[in-house]
């Protein structure tokens, strides 16, 4: 099926005494032009403006009404091309609707695939590393194999292995350490994971340093502000142990725990 139409005459030239009007305001319009108004003649410029201007309102109302005498067989065209184009896209939006339909459950039980393939290779970073937080919505893509997507995981898994080790390597604080851990963790997705987990732990490492020294200058203060005030003897607050439980999803454990490192607070496992 296809549109076929009817070869189209080509409109005559709309006659109508067009030399006699263009003469006739061309006249009028050269001698308002000369014309100088005073205060006394305003009233007769505010006439001779209307005047000027119900011709050219005739003239345009005019053109308007030509214009859709000529194109009514257009308008008539146009509207039922409209109505067969919407026959069309009625039929095509209940196959598109079926479409998405099996692409969704398609990728559904791919994702699902995936997570399998994640389950499989995170080994000791189950509960560190959450799968929705280094998911690549790329892999859902059909040219996208589950080779190459199980290439990609492992890889990520053997990175942040070796990322670790730079890690350890370059910052020996066992606190700062597990605070740097806790931050290259949840930035994971990053591309520049590692070199921004570094930079953090040397700002920590950094505020740390000033905070010491500002405490040494403030004791030495005292020192010399004071001499005479006898040292008083402070007693370390005794550690509580505190037992409880709580229901969370794995983010919300993750937090916990980021919470618990970045505080210096000790915890462990309640057999």
């Amino acid at each position: 099926m296809e549109l076929k139409v009817e070869e189209i005459k080509s409109l005559a030239p709309i006659q109508f005494n067009y030399e006699d009007i263009k003469k006739w305001v061309t006249e009028k319009a050269k001698e308002y032009k000369s014309l100088v108004y005073t205060e006394e003649t305003i009233t007769a410029a505010k006439t001779d403006r209307a005047t000027l201007n119900k011709v050219a309102k005739a003239i345009n109302d005019e053109k308007i009404r030509i214009k859709k005498e000529v194109l009514k067989p257009f308008e008539d065209f146009e509207n039922k091309c409209k109505e067969l184009q919407g026959i069309i896209t009625d039929a095509s939006s209940s196959i598109d609707a079926q479409v998405k339909s099996f692409e969704e459950k398609e990728q559904n039980e791919k994702r699902e695939q995936i997570k399998t393939i994640f389950d499989a290779y995170i080994g000791d970073y189950k509960d560190l590393i959450i799968f929705d937080s280094i998911f690549n919505p790329r892999w859902l893509n059909k040219t996208y194999t589950i080779k190459k997507i199980e290439e990609e995981i492992n890889h990520l898994v053997i990175k942040t292995s070796d990322d670790m080790k730079v890690l350890k390597g370059q910052i020996n604080d066992e606190v700062i350490l597990k605070q740097v851990q806790a931050f290259y963790f949840s930035h994971i997705a990053d591309s520049d994971c590692l070199s921004g987990s570094l930079k953090y732990g040397m700002n920590v490492i950094e505020s740390n340093r000033k905070l010491e020294e500002l405490k040494q200058q403030q004791e030495a203060k005292k020192e010399i502000q004071a001499p005479s005030i006898a040292q008083e003897t402070t007693t370390q607050e005794q550690l509580q142990v505190i037992d409880f439980r709580v229901w969370v999803t794995q983010e919300q454990k993750m937090k916990i725990r980021d919470f618990l490192i970045q505080n210096n607070i000790k915890y462990g496992k309640v057999d």
